[in-house]
């Protein structure tokens, strides 16, 4: 019950975390300068002056059904008693929204002129409200700081932590006016299918060479190495839920033997060979671990229902941990997934495992003798 419900729950959390960072971050794809660099972020190169050719290139893509661009920078936010380093991005909504859920998910307030949208959690640990001013202070590539002031015109709050905790939001013209600027740093794009991201990254680079062009799954490499670590974490957790079912079933069908010493001399008595002795402890064994495993399936779809339905809200760990700490991209309530693999697994392991387990214990039996069996009988 417990390796089917934790699998499930894993799938579903891993789900909702790319679905956030798919939704709120990535994009299905981002087209960037072909000398784009992350530690240089505005360095002359990073930002692409000729976009619009290459969005001219994408509305002939019928498998593109959005794209939005858009401008990101790293700052300082300061309210003029306290500061905080926070990702800027300057974005038209108007596209964005072809791409991404953000505008769904403002919770007060709207984008306006010579304002920003911050993460409820920034705003929050900065005592900030809507009507307060902010200053955005940055780096240019010559080593100059520069700072610019904005009011602050509204809240969001989403799924995804990095948009709460670190993210202020411009308008894309304003973006390009402060950083004196003609270009933009990255197109985002969504696709009709996110699952064929390598035949449609393939169409992108033979139709726009010149850039770097990333899949989502390429933006979430660090995301997937935590995936993968968390999931040999749960196979290690699995293998001593073996361990713990072998002993289980090896003293049940032991004991079982003790108690069909009677049956037992009586069929050696009839003329059964060593071979059926040994076959059927096996088949009683494998008939414990399957019908103890239709049972535990049975259970945890009860259980699993309860968490793909409602969820288990982990605010009070995210609070206590942070957010950035968890590993997942979720704010609150985590849910779990219908996922059918483990169940199958567990038929297979669970049957397969309790035949192993009866092995010994049905050799047991093939070594009694029938007058043993039967002098033992009260």
């Amino acid at each position: 019950v417990f390796y089917i419900w934790i699998d499930s729950f894993l799938v579903g959390v891993n789900e909702q975390s790319f679905d956030n960072v798919i939704n709120f971050e990535t994009g299905h794809f981002k087209i960037q300068s072909i000398a784009f660099d992350e530690d240089k972020p505005l360095s002359e190169d990073n930002f692409m002056k000729n976009y619009e050719e290459v969005i001219d290139k994408l509305r002939k893509k019928s498998y593109i059904t959005g794209y939005t661009r858009r401008i990101k920078f790293t700052a300082e936010i300061d309210n003029t008693e306290d500061s905080a380093p926070c990702l800027v991005v300057g974005i038209d909504l108007e596209s964005d929204k072809d791409v991404f859920t953000l505008p769904r998910f403002i919770e007060s307030g709207s984008l306006e002129t010579g304002g920003v949208l911050l993460g409820k959690t920034l705003a929050e640990d900065m005592k900030l409200e809507i009507g307060d001013f902010v200053y955005l202070t940055f780096r240019e590539e010559r080593g100059m700081y520069n700072s610019i002031e904005a009011r602050v015109t509204g809240i969001v709050y989403s799924p995804d932590p990095v948009t709460n905790n670190s993210t202020v939001f411009i308008n894309l013209n304003e973006a390009k006016e402060f950083l004196n600027t003609t270009g933009i740093t990255e197109i985002a794009i969504k696709t009709d299918d996110p699952d064929s991201y390598k035949k449609y990254m393939s169409d992108l680079n033979s139709s726009i060479p010149g850039f770097q062009i990333k899949s989502w799954v390429d933006l979430s490499q660090d995301f997937l190495l935590i995936s993968e670590t968390k999931k040999k974490f749960s196979s290690i957790f699995v293998f001593f839920i073996i361990i713990i079912a072998l002993v289980g079933i090896i003293n049940t069908v032991l004991m079982s033997v003790l108690e069909k010493k009677k049956e037992i001399g009586t069929l050696k008595a009839l003329g059964f060979t060593d071979s059926d002795i040994l076959k059927m402890f096996l088949f009683e064994g494998g008939t414990i671990g399957f019908l103890g495993s239709i049972f535990g399936i049975i259970l945890s779809i009860i259980v699993n229902w309860y968490f793909v339905v409602h969820g288990w809200d982990m605010s009070p760990i995210i609070e206590e941990m942070g957010a950035e700490n968890m590993g997942y991209r979720i704010m609150s309530v985590a849910k779990s997934a219908w996922t059918i693999k483990p169940m199958i697994q567990s038929v297979f392991m669970a049957t397969i495992v309790s035949m192993l387990a009866s092995y010994y214990p049905a050799k047991q039996a093939v070594k009694m003798e029938p007058a043993e069996c039967l002098r033992t009988i009260q």
